[in-house]
């Protein structure tokens, strides 16, 4: 889910959505409040950065700028068309080498035909001029079908390098569809990917396979309190605690806003409850210092909700952990619920 702030959340933020964009010229479009949602909500550090240096010097945000900024930063259409893109260059390449491999082979079987004839013509009695000029074809011949054979592996050693480069775009352009700008975790997308291919993996679960729901507390008032900026700050601090205390084939991800997820496969309950105390208390005695004072501002702390693997699939999980961690939230905050106990 690309957005999971609470109903009162969103209400805070759909009033300052107004009262952004009636300052702006951009019609009050879809485009638009997905745009401005996202600024004022903080969720897309890629896309305010972008905004900002548009609004450089008082300038506006117009339906041009608007469909500018969801179309790169918004849309997943972005990905798609740049997937679209490589997709037809790999093509247009494999079409190539197709032409290359069959001109090559064209000659082959030429040189074939013609070293036959070489030899049908040798059972013959030849006078000494003959036979040097039959030396002279055949050689002749052995070098055209030897350049044929350079050109195809200079065509092919091309083609390699071009292939290589089309990978390493394809990898960081699926890496920015499955990762989330502000943290460098996966994102939902990304997380439920990773999550289906581990529960595809009927060896890594057999010791068992555990998912926590991790949210930070309060998280509207320290944005309130703080501003957005500090707010950042707080869900990366928390991001590197999570990587910082998982291991090997352990997952962790941002759903959205201040809500996170971690994979644990080969764990148990118990296992995982112990993952999740230690995540608990080493946010809860974390500071974090802020930018503009330098001071340290302490007192952040987490709930969780834990579900296992019974079975189900990645979203059921999901929403057994979203259950426990409402638990969790319901009773008082800053503690672990095992879904069901």
């Amino acid at each position: 889910m690309r957005y999971s702030e609470t109903r009162e959340a969103s209400a805070e933020i759909l009033r300052l959505m107004l009262q952004k964009m009636a300052a702006h010229p951009a019609a009050f479009t879809p485009l638009t409040y997905a745009v401005w949602y996202e600024l004022i909500s903080g969720i897309n550090p890629a896309l305010t950065e972008a905004s900002n240096k548009l609004m450089e010097g008082g300038r506006k945000l117009d339906d041009r700028a608007i469909e500018q900024l969801h179309h790169n930063f918004v849309s997943d259409s972005k990905h798609e068309e740049s997937f679209d893109a490589r997709q037809e260059k790999i093509n247009q390449l494999l079409s190539k080498l197709a032409g290359f491999t069959a001109e090559t082979d064209k000659h082959a079987n030429q040189f074939g035909n013609n070293l036959q004839a070489y030899g049908n013509t040798l059972k013959q009695d030849l006078d000494p001029a003959k036979l040097e000029a039959l030396i002279g074809n055949m050689a002749g011949d052995t070098n055209k079908m030897r350049g044929s054979v350079q050109t195809l592996q200079s065509q092919l050693e091309d083609s390699k390098k071009e292939v290589q480069k089309l990978q390493r775009e394809l990898k960081s352009a699926r890496g920015e569809a499955s990762t989330d700008p502000l943290t460098g975790v996966l994102n939902r997308r990304g997380f439920e990917a990773k999550a289906q291919t581990i529960l595809d993996d009927a060896e890594l679960i057999q010791k068992g396979l555990c998912l926590l729901m991790v949210d930070i507390d309060h998280f509207k008032k320290v944005n309130d309190t703080f501003g957005h900026l500090l707010g950042d700050k707080v869900i990366q601090a928390v991001a590197t605690m999570l990587k910082f205390r998982v291991k090997g084939q352990d997952v962790v991800a941002r759903l959205g806003g201040e809500e996170f997820a971690v994979l644990l496969p080969e764990t148990d309950l118990a296992g995982a409850r112990v993952v999740a105390e230690h995540i608990r208390q080493g946010i809860e005695k974390s500071k974090i210092r802020r930018l503009d004072t330098q001071d340290f501002i302490g007192g952040i702390t987490v709930s969780l909700g834990i579900s296992k693997y019974q079975g189900n699939t990645v979203v059921e999980m999901l929403d057994q952990a979203d259950k426990a961690l409402y638990q969790s939230k319901e009773g008082g905050r800053n503690r672990t619920t095992i879904f069901g106990q």
